[in-house]
């Protein structure tokens, strides 16, 4: 007997495909699905674009399940791989609020609608408990032998909605409408109502839950939805070699999860931080300075030349931005980044003087006006355009980390 196990991931709202991970402990699935078991909330349709997504790991046998730290540990590195393959991408499994919940399967009821509702659910073709069932109303034609009497009620409701919203994206009208200044005219049939493309019915949304590892075949380009395969979902595919440090990657992911900039650059900072007694003993350097430290964290990561071409891949806007003055919310600049004495050098003291700026809130150093960031100011969110750089970073040093370390 085979079990699935559905973590919740944050960040994962319109991925729009099925993402097959490999090549650790299981395998593993990433994709959308409708969240919070919708009964009394359920819609006719859903677009796909809103659904946030899980992580799905199956193991064949109850031998074979993972602890829940080991689990959270497996799809931190598919998750990694994931990140480097797609930069835009700030989904990780740091969930901040649960949607999911553990149901008593001693009750009567299940809950549905993210918790707030109760369903009755009463099994009376395999409990022996169950004496009798019947409805109250006579009129009802709810078959009571399904298990899932509650939800089967509201479908019961539900689908005469579904089929009537259905029909409504075929009705037309006949239209004449003179130009005017603001806008064309027109005459002819017209739609009451478009949909875009990523519009699933009531359905083909439910049933999105029963993705499964084992109905994509090793070479599929695309998933089905539903045992009929109404709806098709693309597939992409990610490999891993080797697990990474777990705290490095907690750090990583701390830095992917923010929106707030300073606390984006703080997780991708720590990364680096990890390292700072350690590089300048592989590189035989003695550095007391934090400065000197994150110096020797960049030597030991990358060359003059990986940085110049990085940061030129970046583009003419980003070039521009990181190789002009930065403004801080006090009014101090902090000087540009400049190559011309070393790109590794002069990367390091550029992001530890960002550094000072976002962790210190001095007004004054020995008398003198220092840089600080304020948060939610325009200052501080352009600090999302340094984000790429100290990821890349950030980035190097824990595939640097797995090539010294197993875990």
């Amino acid at each position: 007997m085979a079990f699935n196990r559905l973590l919740q991931l944050e960040n994962g709202t319109g991925l729009g495909k099925v993402v097959v991970c490999s090549g650790l402990t299981v395998p593993a699935i990433i994709y959308p699905i409708v969240h919070g078991e919708p009964a009394l909330t359920a819609q006719a349709f859903y677009y796909l674009d809103h659904l946030d997504s899980i992580a799905k790991v199956r193991f064949e046998t109850e031998e074979d399940i993972l602890s829940d730290e080991k689990i959270e540990f497996l799809i931190d590195n598919y998750l990694f791989e994931y990140s480097k393959k797609h930069p835009e991408s700030r989904m990780s499994f740091k969930v901040l609020e649960g949607k999911f919940w553990q149901d008593d399967a001693h009750d009567h009821y299940l809950r549905a609608d993210r918790g707030l509702t109760q369903v009755l659910v009463v099994d009376s073709l395999n409990d022996e408990a169950v004496h009798s069932i019947e409805a109250v109303d006579p009129e009802d034609r709810v078959d009571l032998q399904d298990w899932d009497i509650g939800r089967n009620y509201i479908k019961d409701c539900l689908y005469d909605y579904v089929n009537k919203i259905t029909a409504v994206l075929e009705k037309k009208v006949m239209a004449i409408i003179m130009p005017s200044a603001g806008r064309d005219g027109y005459m002819g049939k017209m739609r009451v109502v478009k949909p875009e493309l990523s519009l699933l019915n009531y359905e083909s949304a439910m049933a999105l839950t029963d993705i499964s590892l084992s109905r994509i075949s090793e070479h599929a380009t695309s998933a089905s939805v539903g045992w009929r395969g109404d709806y098709t979902l693309p597939v992409e595919r990610i490999i891993a070699t080797k697990f990474h440090n777990p705290v490095m990657l907690s750090h990583y992911f701390s830095g992917l999860h923010e929106l707030n900039a300073l606390k984006s650059f703080v997780g991708f900072y720590n990364v680096l931080e990890y390292y700072f007694e350690e590089a300048p003993r592989i590189l035989g350097k003695d550095a007391r300075t934090e400065k000197l430290q994150l110096e020797c964290v960049v030597e030991f990561l990358v060359t003059d030349q990986e940085v110049s071409g990085f940061i030129w891949s970046l583009g003419v806007e980003e070039n521009d931005f990181i190789k002009s003055d930065l403004p801080t919310s006090s009014g101090i600049k902090i000087n540009k980044y400049d190559d011309t004495a070393g790109a590794c050098k002069d990367l390091a003291r550029w992001l530890y003087e960002i550094r000072c700026a976002v962790v210190h809130s001095k007004k004054t150093r020995k008398g003198l006006l220092t840089p600080t960031f304020e948060p939610y100011t325009a200052e501080s969110q352009a600090l999302k355009r340094v984000s790429p750089v100290i990821r890349w970073l950030a980035v190097k040093n824990i595939e640097k980390d797995g090539t010294l370390n197993s875990y």
